[in-house]
Formats: structure tokens, C-alpha cells, sequence
């Protein structure tokens, strides 16, 4: 992050029956009418599930299209909001996102939502962070 750059995050968390966390995270660059900025989210476990998903969902007030550049992943990168998508179903404990994203030239604000899903130990959960 640059210096003097201003950012938001956010997180939340889900448990599993057995107790185990489900955790989404949130970073985003504060960023100026119609300008870019860094972002980073993730859906995190301390164990490997069957599969994990970070849905990230970037939502703008004004007008104009929102730009996500830096990730090759599914998703729709000019609608609002605009969703991207990355599902690890090899183990891993965490499914991670992060690249830049531009509000569309007559915007005045940019938010986000993470919503981290994993399948393990027979069930579904869903956790998620807004900033």
C-alpha cells in the first residue's frame, strides 16, 4: 500500500458444528471519485475442507462501470455489483482474491462484500464481511 494510502477492512466469522471457524476477510484502498484501488479478500479455515469459495462483490453509488483488473477468475467484472468468484477444492484452507478495482467515472463511493462458503464435516456454511 502506498504511504498515506487510507483503507477499510472487515472480516466475520461462521463455526461448523463441531466448532471449527469459517472466516471471510475484506481489505479495500480507500478510493476518490471515479479512481482505482487495491484490494485483497479471502475465505479462510484452520483445517481443509471439502471445498472453500470467496464470492467477492464490489458495489458503487453513482454512475459509470466498475473495472476489476489483476484477477483471472469467474465472475462479472462491470456490473453493479460486480462479482468475482475462486472455489479450491484441493485441500487448501483458503481461497484468496486480490487486484485492483476503478468505480465508474461518475461514482462517489465503492464498497465491498465477501461472503467466504466452505463444505466440511457434513455441512454448509457461509461467512461474510462488508465495508
Amino acid at each position: 500500500m502506498a504511504s498515506g494510502a487510507q483503507a477499510t477492512s472487515g472480516s466475520g466469522t461462521a463455526y461448523f458444528d463441531n466448532g471449527q471457524p469459517i472466516t471471510a476477510n475484506m481489505w479495500i484502498q480507500s478510493v476518490a471519485k471515479g479512481g482505482c484501488g487495491s484490494f485483497a479478500s479471502s475465505a479462510v479455515m484452520n483445517v481443509s475442507p471439502n471445498w472453500i469459495r470467496n464470492t467477492t462483490s464490489f458495489y458503487q453509488y453513482g454512475v459509470g462501470s466498475i473495472s476489476i483488473k489483476g484477477v483471472n477468475v469467474s465472475g462479472s467484472g462491470t456490473s453493479n455489483p460486480a462479482t468475482i468468484q475462486w472455489t479450491n477444492s484441493n485441500g487448501a484452507r483458503g481461497s484468496y482474491l486480490s487486484g485492483t478495482v476503478c468505480m465508474g467515472w461518475g461514482s462517489f463511493y465503492l464498497g465491498a462484500d465477501v461472503a467466504a462458503t466452505a463444505y466440511y464435516y457434513g455441512n454448509l456454511r457461509t461467512a461474510s464481511a462488508h465495508v
